[in-house]
């Protein structure tokens, strides 16, 4: 007996924008936050499109320390970085931005 149902043929997988990956808990798309230990506590990432704050005390500097490793991600992934910021001189954070490293030179150490 003929049918009228047609196998699809081989499943592609979906392309994702640079630096994104999405979440294995409900499939959201999301961005890291420069921080891999940080990503794992918050569910994997940052959710595309969502807000996060994070609020600097006078006793530390980690506000200032996530800032620029979130830039920092954003410039490795290719994405356009805009910073805001009420300091007098915004652009010696871009200046300070850390660097990125190959795996392979740190499992050589």
């Amino acid at each position: 007996m003929a049918t009228s149902f047609k196998k699809k043929g081989s499943r592609g997988r979906a392309v994702y924008p640079s630096g994104t990956r999405p979440s294995l808990h409900n499939n959201q798309l999301l961005i890291s936050s420069g921080v891999p230990s940080m990503d794992n506590v918050i569910g994997g990432g940052i959710a595309v499109g969502t807000v996060l704050m994070v609020e600097e005390d006078t006793y530390g500097s980690y506000a200032r320390q996530l800032s620029k490793y979130f830039l920092a991600e954003g410039v490795v992934s290719g994405h356009a970085v805009f910073l805001a910021s009420a300091e007098p001189e915004p652009n010696n954070m871009l200046k300070d931005l850390p660097e990125q490293t190959d795996d392979k030179e740190i499992k050589h150490l």
